[in-house]
């Protein structure tokens, strides 16, 4: 895998680690506004990010095979 490939690669991950957290905020978002508390509307919120970023990690890790 040359240098180039590598580079784009981290910079997937980066984008998608940045969509992920969109999401977590979003879902915090929506536990608060459904009344949890804080502590309760933050392990929600890392529950969303997490599976977002457990999901993309699944799609690199199909796609990249497929690539090379």
């Amino acid at each position: 895998m040359s240098t180039q490939n590598i580079l784009i690669l981290l910079l997937a991950l980066v984008v998608l680690a940045a969509v992920s957290a969109v999401a977590g905020l979003i879902g915090y978002n929506v536990a608060r506004e459904a009344g949890s508390p804080v502590s309760t509307a933050i392990s929600r919120g890392s529950f969303v990010f997490f599976s977002v970023m457990t999901l993309f990690i699944a799609l690199l890790a199909v796609l990249v095979p497929a690539m090379t």
